[in-house]
């Protein structure tokens, strides 16, 4: 049997896109070809939209809300506790007779705070637009640590891009940027910028995207950096980009939020956010990634709203080429996710000289018109006018297989998707164009994500008799009938083929990973990324050849923390000069011997004892893991201590120059401040004399004062 037997691809969302679309359109992120949807057009208000105001979330997820004519600013508590609402900037209640008084400088009066941003150092920026000013306020100690005029301007909105701000402005620069500490510096907006910015947000690039003439019917969002410059949105009130990029545009008070995805070459629509009981006057994007914004009731998140689909659709492909004249085209294999009501049925037409007749245009999908094709001069032809089948009777149904994928050992597809089959019903041509035709109930609707075509068909035919193949009729018939016999024992064949595939580490599927591993008597972690599996799986031998020492047990670590550790034993460092309060028994320069004893049990400190050094910070179920594996593959009679950089470096502990320590510039001395520090508790004036600890010394026995 014939077993290399090559396939046309229709695969990438760029493939599909060259495709002509009739009621149907491209599922964002995936690329897969779906029906087309609409929705209900968004609530209009004939009233203004409400004074701005500002959202912003803390590094401890608390919410933090202006309120412009209150001239105050609101924080919740963090999400899943306690709903109760604070007033963030409240004056402290008078000292207690024998309190202490505070030295911290007091928030000033607002007025009519606006925008807000919270840098990654927890500090609040705030966008006080009644004295035309940007505070910088620690949210740690409740300070202000700083005041930025921007007179004659007011600012409206902030946005944060770590330790950078974004403001802007009502009139000239319009745009400025910041920090706690530097600036302001005026930032030149682009020329197709013309209405008046308002609103601003930051994409995962560092790309900036302005709202401008918020609530006017003259509203639109401009880019300053992308492609599609400008989108006109009549009525929006605020914008937010999510974590994946998604452009989430606030309308009227109560309207539903528009979606777009943010492309290179342009925008993307996207179904719409229901945002009940919105109360115009801003969003935010949680820690979490939805979308925030404020309600009569607190705080509430936009939901997907519902779609309506198509009923009917139908993609025509470009022209597949199967490189020789009169070439016998096999079977259709199609990854798809067909729910129950819908149906997705396939036509196939061949040629080997197509008609000289006008092709039919390539349009795009159908919610996606303004996104651009690249290069559509590189684009295969579509069909002649005169080969689209006239009818659905043309159009034949596919069935799903049982087995999955015709490919060899080949992952499963994703959920919810299943690989469909179908024989091609055409005559023998070296062009072949298909025609797939999809149908839905409106809540529902099918999915293609990739279609496969066999350039050659099965030869069973040929093996027989040719008295069973002598009329074009017969053997149509009996080339359809040995086609289900072939795919088989061609499925068969191909798994035999390619067995060595599983013993792969490297090519065996996911779920054929724990079998392997069972050769040679380990067992995987599900915890363990696949990366690591496969890892761990290719060097099995290498590590049970070197289990339980050194150069071993550093390479397991090293394939699951990506980064090799330091096994340090403990007996090598048997004699060494200690610098502990309290058990110091040699000082350099001061009683220092060679030779000397010590009363301690060296051997039950080091003997049969390792420290691991991670360079780096391991989350809780990282350090299990690690400590997993080095109860499994440690020798049986030893201990073992783990340390991470979260550990702390002590001296004669856990300092090890090179080891757990750099030597540099430090940042962790803090400065002496009077009335704030205690002479002898933590503060030394001057340098002790040799072989003195304080708190470990006493006068007349060791230290004597002259």
């Amino acid at each position: 049997m014939d077993l290399s037997r090559p396939f046309a691809l229709l695969h990438t969302e760029d493939q599909w896109r060259r495709a002509a679309h009739d009621g149907t359109t491209l599922q964002p992120g995936t690329g897969a070809v779906e029906l087309a949807w609409s929705q209900a057009e968004p609530a209009t208000s004939s009233t203004p939209a409400p004074l701005a105001a500002g959202l912003a979330f803390d590094a401890q997820c608390r919410l933090h809300r202006s309120l412009p004519e209150a001239g105050r600013i609101e924080r919740s508590a963090p999400t899943g506790q306690s709903s109760a609402v604070v007033d963030l900037f409240a004056p402290p209640a008078p000292p207690q007779p024998g309190d202490f008084s505070s030295v911290t400088t007091p928030i000033p009066a607002l007025a009519s705070p606006r925008g807000l941003a919270i840098d990654d150092d927890n500090r609040l920026f705030v966008a006080e637009h009644g004295k035309a000013r940007i505070l910088v306020v620690d949210l740690v100690e409740r300070r202000l640590l700083r005041s930025i005029s921007v007179a004659p301007a007011r600012p409206l909105d902030l946005a944060c891009d770590g330790r950078d701000v974004f403001a802007v402005l009502d009139r000239a620069p319009h745009l400025i940027r910041l920090t706690a500490r530097t600036g302001p510096f005026p930032l030149v907006l682009p020329v197709h910028v013309s209405g008046a910015p308002a609103r601003i947000a930051q994409d995962r690039s560092g790309a900036l995207h302005l709202l401008t003439d918020a609530g006017t019917p003259l509203a639109a969002v401009a880019s300053l950096a992308l492609a599609y410059q400008t989108l006109a949105i009549p009525g929006a009130t605020d914008l937010e980009i999510t974590a994946d990029d998604v452009l989430v545009v606030a309308r009227a008070p109560g309207a539903d939020f528009s979606r777009h995805a943010l492309r290179p070459h342009g925008l993307e629509p996207l179904p719409a956010m229901r945002a009940r009981g919105y109360d115009g006057r801003g969003i935010v994007r949680t820690p979490a990634g939805a979308i925030a914004f404020w309600t009569e009731h607190g705080v509430r998140e936009a939901i997907p709203a519902r779609v309506r689909y198509a009923r009917s659709g139908r993609v025509t492909s470009f022209r597949l080429d199967a490189g020789a004249y009169q070439a016998h085209w096999g079977r259709i294999f199609v990854d798809a996710c067909i729910p129950p009501g819908t149906t997705v049925r396939v036509c196939c037409v061949t040629a080997d000289e197509p008609p000289d007749d006008l092709a039919i245009p390539r349009t795009p999908p159908a919610n996606n018109l303004e996104l651009p094709l690249l290069r559509p001069d590189l684009s295969p032809p579509m069909p002649p006018a005169s080969l689209v089948p006239a009818d659905d009777a043309a159009y034949h149904p596919l069935y799903r297989r049982a087995g999955g994928r015709e490919v060899a050992w080949s992952e499963p597809a994703p959920h919810g998707f299943a690989t469909y089959e179908a024989p091609v019903l055409a005559a023998p041509g070296r062009y072949l164009w298909l025609f797939l035709a999809l149908t839905g109930d409106a809540r529902f609707t099918p999915r293609i994500r990739s279609v496969r075509v066999e350039h050659s068909a099965h030869t069973l035919l040929d093996r027989l008799p040719a008295v069973f193949s002598r009329e074009p009729e017969n053997a149509a018939f009996l080339g359809r009938y040995l086609a289900l016999a072939d795919g088989f024992l061609h499925d068969l064949e191909l798994r035999a083929l390619h067995r060595r595939a599983l013993l792969d580490p490297a090519g065996a599927p996911d779920e054929w990973l724990p079998w392997l591993a069972g050769f040679v008597g380990l067992v995987l972690d599900d915890r363990w990324p696949a990366a690591t599996r496969r890892a761990v799986l290719a060097e099995a031998t290498w590590l049970f050849r070197y289990r339980g020492t050194v150069p071993g047990l550093t390479r397991f670590l090293e394939l699951y923390l990506g980064r090799p550790p330091i096994l340090l034993e403990q007996f090598r460092l048997r004699g060494h000069v200690e610098l502990i309060p309290g058990h110091a028994t040699a000082v350099v320069g001061a009683g220092l011997r060679v030779g000397g004893s010590d009363d301690r049990d060296r051997f039950g400190d080091h003997a049969h004892r390792f420290t691991v050094l991670v360079p780096g910070h391991l989350s809780a179920e990282q350090e299990t893991i690690v400590r997993h594996i080095l109860a499994d593959h440690r020798p049986a009679h030893t201990t073992f201590d783990l340390c991470t950089l979260a550990a702390g470096m002590r001296v004669g502990i856990g300092l090890h120059a090179g080891l757990t320590s750099t030597v540099g510039n430090s940042a962790s001395f803090t400065p002496l401040q009077v009335g704030a520090s205690v002479l002898g508790r933590g503060v030394v004036v001057g340098s002790p004399g040799p072989a003195t600890i304080p708190g470990a010394s006493r006068l007349g026995v060791d230290t004597r004062v002259a």
